[in-house]
C-alpha cells in the first residue's frame, strides 16, 4: 500500500496484491462477492452488499484512511439504486461526516488460521436444529436475555448453523452462530451465554467448537467481529488465537 493518489482496483485478486494480503482484505470479501475497490497510500476500500444493504468498508493506515474514504465517496457508483448504506471506517479516522451518515458502534474484526487446543468442555456443545419451533424459541430467548446486540437470530438466512450447551436439566445456556460471509471462511456471530455461567468456560467450549468445525472442513481461517467495550469476550478470543485485524467505526446513513 503505498501509492499517494486513488488507484482502482479492479478485482479481489488485486485488492489482496495491493495491501500486501492484509487479513481484512483476504477474509473479510472474496472475488465471489467483489464490486468495486479502491487504495490509497497505506489503506483500501471496497463495496459489498449484505445484510446490513451496501457497504463502503475502508482499512489499514489511520491517516491515509481519512484521506481515502472521502475521496472514495466521490467516485463509488452512488445511483438511487445502489446507495450506500453503512460505511466503515478504522476506529479513530474521520468518518464520511454527518450530512449523510451518523456513527453507530465501534467495533473490532478478530481473524485466526490456529485450530484451537481441544478442550473437553466441546464436547457438550451441540448443533442445534432451529426448524424446531421450540429449539428457536429456545435460542431466541437466551440471545435476548444474554446478548441484546446480537448480530443474528434464528431465522436469519445468512446463518449457516447454530451450535449450542445445555445444562444437566435441559436448558440452552449457550450459543454461537456460523455463517459464510463474503470472504468465504467461516465468520462467528452470535456467541453468548447464560449470564449466571460466565466465567466458566463455558462460552470458550462453544466457540472452540465452532471453530474446529470450520478448520475440520478444510477452512483457512476463522473469523469474527466483537463490540469494542466487550472486554471479556476480546480475553477469551485472544486466549483461543485470535488476533484483531483492525477496530472500525460504523456509520449508518441517515433515513
Amino acid at each position: 500500500m503505498l501509492s499517494t493518489s486513488l488507484i482502482e482496483l479492479h478485482d479481489h485478486d488485486a485488492l489482496v496484491a495491493f495491501t500486501d494480503g492484509h487479513p481484512v482484505a483476504r477474509w473479510n470479501h472474496s472475488a465471489r462477492r467483489f464490486q468495486q475497490a479502491w487504495g490509497l497510500g497505506r489503506a483500501a476500500c471496497f463495496t459489498a452488499g449484505g445484510r446490513f444493504g451496501r457497504i463502503l468498508m475502508v482499512f489499514g493506515d489511520h491517516e491515509d484512511a481519512e484521506r481515502l474514504t472521502s475521496t472514495a465517496l466521490t467516485v463509488v457508483n452512488t445511483g438511487d439504486d445502489v446507495a450506500l448504506d453503512m460505511v466503515v471506517v478504522p476506529r479513530g479516522a474521520a468518518g464520511p461526516g454527518r450530512e449523510r451518515f451518523v456513527p453507530r458502534h465501534e467495533w473490532e474484526w478478530f481473524w485466526t488460521t490456529e485450530v484451537p487446543a481441544h478442550r473437553p468442555g466441546e464436547a457438550a456443545v451441540e448443533q442445534l436444529d432451529t426448524d424446531d419451533v421450540a429449539v428457536a424459541d429456545e435460542l431466541t430467548e437466551l440471545l435476548r436475555a444474554s446478548s441484546p446486540a446480537t448480530s443474528a437470530l434464528p431465522g436469519d438466512p445468512t446463518v449457516d448453523s447454530w451450535y449450542g450447551v445445555r445444562d444437566t436439566a435441559g436448558a440452552l445456556v449457550a450459543c454461537a452462530a456460523e455463517s459464510e460471509r463474503s470472504s468465504e471462511v467461516p465468520n462467528l456471530r452470535a456467541i453468548a451465554v447464560r449470564p449466571d455461567l460466565r466465567g466458566r468456560g463455558v462460552g470458550a467450549d462453544v466457540t472452540a467448537r465452532v471453530m474446529r468445525v470450520g478448520f475440520d472442513a478444510g477452512a483457512p481461517a476463522v473469523t469474527l467481529g466483537m463490540y469494542s467495550d466487550n472486554d471479556t469476550a476480546r480475553g477469551m478470543y485472544e486466549r483461543l488465537g485470535f488476533r484483531m485485524g483492525q477496530a472500525f467505526t460504523t456509520w449508518i446513513a441517515r433515513a
